[in-house]
């Protein structure tokens, strides 16, 4: 996705959130959420082309987020977090040169999604937003120590399916796809594919759909 890409969708998910918290001001109900996760990182940065060895994810990452359902009956939700992916672990040769190291991913996180309720407890859809994503590499390349990092802001979106437990306790499976994370060359480059699990809690409004 090149710069003009992102920076349409970008405006697009900006205007379609304006709008949608235009109409949730005409709602008679609101509820909050707060919430946390983990999640699985299942993307190698490496270039296949030039990288041979092996890429580990096996460590846990995690997210912390808030959530607001305006009370809209089109199940429209917005979401602001944090999210820590887990780190890559890779070890292997690098055009030839030994080439060691881990690769930490985060990112702070808006995005409006839709859920499709099946049954008064379960609820499906998916959301797009915005993320400012940060990628940092510690490596031994060759013997020597080196590290890079890389900033970007990119749009990103997702699945989710949520249970709910009860009117205050939810649990939450999801996916979520970042694409051209981290800069090719420095720290890295790939599409990031994060699969995970969260729990929310509601401590305040009134929205009976839930």
């Amino acid at each position: 996705m090149n710069v003009t890409q992102r920076t349409k969708a970008l405006s697009i998910t900006l205007l379609a959130a304006f709008t949608l918290a235009m109409l949730s001001g005409c709602a008679s109900t609101r509820s909050y959420y707060a919430g946390a996760g983990f999640l699985a990182n299942c993307s190698n940065y490496k270039a296949a082309n030039l990288f041979s060895g092996q890429e580990k994810h096996d460590s846990i990452g995690y997210t912390v987020f808030g959530r607001m359902d305006p009370g809209l009956r089109e199940r429209v939700v917005f979401e602001a977090g944090y999210t820590r992916v887990g780190d890559t672990d890779f070890d292997g040769l690098y055009e030839g040169v030994e080439d060691q190291g881990t690769i930490e991913t985060e990112a702070i996180e808006v995005n409006v999604g839709y859920r499709y309720p099946f049954t008064d407890k379960f609820s499906a859809g998916g959301r797009i937003g915005a993320a400012r994503v940060d990628v940092s590499e510690s490596e031994v390349f060759g013997g020597e120590p080196y590290s890079a990092s890389a900033s970007e802001t990119i749009a990103y979106g997702g699945l989710v399916a949520r249970y709910a437990f009860d009117r205050s306790w939810g649990v939450t499976a999801f996916y979520d796809y970042y694409p051209d994370v981290g800069k090719a060359g420095q720290t890295g480059e790939g599409n990031l594919h994060a699969f995970g699990v969260s729990f929310d809690y509601r401590f305040g409004g009134g929205n009976s759909d839930e």
